[in-house]
C-alpha cells in the first residue's frame, strides 16, 4: 500500500535526522500525524526559532542566542 505524498515527504525528512533510520522516521510521522495540530504547530515553531535566533558564540563557539554569549560577556569571570 502506498502512502500519500506528504506522508512520504515527512518520513524522508525525519529520517535525515543523525539516529533516525525508517522505521523511526515512520514512527515519529504517524505520531505526528495522529497529534492535534497544536502539538505540530509547536514543533514547526520551535525548528524555526532554533535555525532563527540560534548561533554559535565567537569566542567559545558554544550554542547561544547572543554573540558572544553571556558567559564570555560575564565580566565577573576570568
Amino acid at each position: 500500500m502506498s502512502q500519500p505524498e506528504p506522508l512520504t515527504r515527512l518520513i524522508d525528512q525525519l529520517q535525515r535526522l543523525p539516529g533516525i533510520g525508517r522505521k523511526s522516521a515512520q514512527r515519529l510521522a504517524f505520531h505526528i500525524l495522529k497529534a492535534p495540530r497544536e502539538a505540530a504547530d509547536l514543533l514547526c515553531d520551535a525548528v524555526r526559532d532554533v535555525k532563527d535566533k540560534i548561533t554559535n558564540c565567537s569566542i567559545c563557539h558554544n550554542v547561544t542566542d547572543a554573540d558572544p554569549c553571556p558567559l564570555c560577556t560575564d565580566e565577573s569571570r576570568n
